[in-house]
């Protein structure tokens, strides 16, 4: 998949954005912290994993799949990270309401309800484990909402850009954002190149003279790598169920994810030649912003 690049200010940014009885016609597989698989989603969720390097998945094992394998229980946790995997779902399913939800869970829990660190270990084994389930899954999309910040060349693992194409020959892309701290570059996995890497806006305004404004997000990180931008602000169900009003480049991926699984037949090109215009600095930079 080939990044397509267009200048911007001295700086390029590429263009925004056999099956059992009951198959599943069109599911997005979360690889993050895990969900409340008795909660809000609990009529979404379809098939669940979990895949842990420090801590344990609910079998008391590193790994673990089928029901209850991505649980996390409210009561259980004093950290905000374990909502993460919840509002990207949440993003998701107001993008496309119909669509089913597997989560994968990567992230451990310490004894005192903490996330602990984890690396792309985990997300290797989470897209074998989608790559090897992807047709009884129904697997149209897969959303990774995390990454790391690098210094210099992106930091490219072969077995991950490996599991990353064998997905997007399927027609899966996987999906990816490009982090909160306003570099220059956008953080790993999206810098690799079969991922979509997606930044985030603000909210559209109108400007006279201008019309409708879809500014990129001031926290957002971009760069040659990206391949869309979308609206980086929603309201959001954290794990116990409750809502809140959330901004970032993780949202933006998902809304990216429901968009991918709400189109008949998607294909790269389609999203772009759907994409309209946002602004940066009042530069317009066109075709790269996904409604």
């Amino acid at each position: 998949m080939r990044k397509i690049i267009i200048g911007l200010v001295g700086a390029a940014l590429s263009l925004l954005l056999p099956a059992p009885a009951h198959a599943v016609d069109k599911s997005v597989v979360i690889i993050d912290s895990g969900v409340d698989t008795q909660g809000f989603l609990k009529s979404s969720i379809v098939d669940e994993a979990c895949f842990i390097e420090y801590g344990k998945c609910p079998n008391g094992q590193s790994s673990m799949t089928g029901a209850g394998s991505s649980h996390i229980s409210p009561a259980t946790t004093k950290d905000r990270v374990f909502s993460h995997g919840s509002q990207m779902a949440s993003v998701v399913l107001q993008k496309n309401p119909a669509v089913k939800i597997v989560p994968v869970r990567i992230i451990g829990m310490s004894s005192k309800g903490f996330a602990n660190t984890y690396t792309t270990k985990s997300v290797i084994q989470a897209l074998a484990w989608v790559d090897a389930n992807s047709e009884r899954l129904g697997v149209s999309a897969v959303l990774v909402a995390s990454g790391k910040s690098y210094n210099g060349v992106c930091p490219i693992e072969n077995d991950l850009r490996s599991r990353v194409i064998s997905l997007s020959a399927k027609g899966i892309p996987v999906i990816s954002s490009t982090g909160n701290t306003a570099r220059n570059q956008v953080d790993y996995p999206a810098c690799t190149p079969e991922v979509i890497s997606v930044g985030a806006t603000d909210m559209p305004y109108k400007l006279q003279g201008f019309g409708v404004i879809k500014p990129i997000a001031h926290y957002t990180n971009f760069g040659t790598d990206i391949d869309f931008f979308a609206l980086g602000r929603y309201t959001s169900t954290r794990l116990d169920g409750t809502t809140n009003v959330t901004d970032g480049t993780s949202n933006a991926a998902a809304a990216v994810a429901g968009i991918w699984t709400s189109r008949t037949s998607p294909t790269l090109d389609s999203l772009r030649s759907s994409a309209t215009t946002v602004m940066k600095k009042l530069t317009p930079i066109p075709n790269i912003f996904l409604e």
